[in-house]
């Protein structure tokens, strides 16, 4: 789900103040966000340096909950130009076979080629930033607090749509059928924990165009590493949503990331691999 996760995890992208003494005001919200759009592309070159271990399970559902495919891959993630490329290793516990591994790595040379291209890479962030402005532009941040947690300022809000608001495009149309809670680390703006859900089915088009079934969930965590970077370690997510969100009807996934290498700038690793289970 690499397209899902770049597109959401625009918003830990923020750049706000240092941590501010006990009864400061919170931020605005708006600004919070705004900046979250603004610096995507200036952050995105700090994940140039990571190559990820992903360990995914994807479920597909018929429409009373019996599963009709079941899929387990392990994977290395890196990125082009800000873009997240998976490579394969692992297909259902068992390693790609030599055909198998040719065909992956002729597709992900491919990707990678492609988005050695500045330009293409940047058109690609571009309509990513674009859905993700489109749907904080139809959203709301609520009951804010603050809190202290290991030490650090953290800021809770929820997430609710915005009643004034008339949504132009798709991306907004499923805005308004969508509430949450968003956590976000004060000291660097960056986003902890999203948790969404839709409220109510939305049909558009009588359902040809898309669709978006009540219980939609999606779930992403992010956290920093030792050098300050923020990397999304989980993403999970179950529900029927299809057209704009990039899902098969009656789906459950779930990512875990972990075991990151840290690569200086001629690409030379830093420090030992770590095994994965």
């Amino acid at each position: 789900m690499p397209r899902l996760v770049l597109l959401f995890s625009l918003l830990c992208l923020a750049a706000v103040a240092q941590t501010p003494p006990p009864g400061t005001p919170l931020p605005d919200p708006k600004v919070l966000l705004q900046h979250a759009i603004a610096n995507q592309r200036k952050l995105a070159a700090q994940r140039e340096r990571y190559s990820c271990r992903v360990n995914s399970q994807s479920t597909q559902l018929d429409s009373h909950g019996n599963i009709k495919k079941s899929e387990s891959n392990v994977a290395e993630r890196f990125f082009v130009n800000g873009i997240p490329i998976e490579h394969m290793l692992q297909k259902d516990g068992k390693d790609l076979s030599s055909d198998e591994l040719k065909k992956e790595d002729d597709r992900v040379m491919k990707e990678t080629l492609k988005y050695a291209n500045e330009a293409t890479a940047t058109h690609q962030k571009d309509e990513a930033v674009q859905k993700v402005d489109d749907f904080l532009t139809a959203m709301m941040l609520r009951n804010g607090r603050r809190q202290l947690e290991s030490g650090r300022s953290v800021l809770h809000y929820d997430i609710v749509p915005n009643p004034g608001f008339q949504a132009h495009d798709l991306t907004q149309r499923f805005a308004t059928v969508i509430q949450g809670t968003v956590s976000i680390d004060e000291e660097t703006g960056n986003l902890i924990d999203l948790d969404l859900k839709s409220v109510a089915d939305l049909k558009i088009g009588g359902g040809l165009l898309a669709n978006l079934h009540k219980g939609f969930w999606l779930h992403i965590h992010d956290h920093a590493e030792a050098d300050g970077v923020w990397l999304t370690d989980l993403a999970e997510g179950s529900g029927d949503a299809r057209a704009a969100l990039f899902f098969h009807p009656y789906f459950r996934f779930k990512e875990i990331s972990g075991d990151c290498h840290l690569y200086n700038a001629t690409a030379t690793q830093v420090g030992q691999p770590k095994p994965v289970n």
